[in-house]
């Protein structure tokens, strides 16, 4: 009985050695990405990503680099993490600052690192400054 049950404690070591440990979701590598922040009025009005929104949610709009012209994108609902990196020149504040928004619109006039930012979130990043651009950097979360 003894070598029977050292024997399968053996074969069930070496099989489970043999299996590769796996992840239940892969993390993807982040890629830091940079541009100008701006500030957007949704004003009741229904994003790209088929939501209406307060100006006081937290959410953000990608350039058409990320949207693809699509609606909805396959980014709408990704939350990405941005960082106000400072100002450009126009005394708005905030440097430092770090929120986590929701892609929920397009910006057809941003460039491709560029975001253009909810009221509630520009409050967040730039200490509520008066509407401006700042420099950002920011990135993909891997969860929602």
């Amino acid at each position: 009985m003894f070598a029977k049950t050292l024997l399968l404690a053996i074969t069930t070591a070496g099989f489970a050695a043999a299996i590769p440990a796996t992840s239940a979701s892969p993390l993807e590598k982040r890629v830091t990405h940079t541009g100008t922040g701006t500030v957007y009025l949704q004003e009741g009005a229904t994003g790209s990503c088929g939501e209406k929104n307060p100006d006081s949610a937290v959410i953000a709009a990608l350039s058409n680099y990320w949207m693809d012209g699509e609606s909805p994108s396959a980014y709408c609902g990704r939350k990405i993490q941005v960082t106000n990196t400072g100002s450009n020149d126009d005394g708005v504040g905030g440097a430092g600052n770090v929120v986590v928004v929701t892609v929920e619109d397009t910006c057809e006039s941003c460039g491709e690192g560029d975001v253009d930012f909810s009221v509630g979130a520009w409050d967040q990043l730039t200490d509520s400054a008066a509407y401006g651009t700042f420099e950002a950097s920011w990135n993909f979360c891997n969860t929602d």
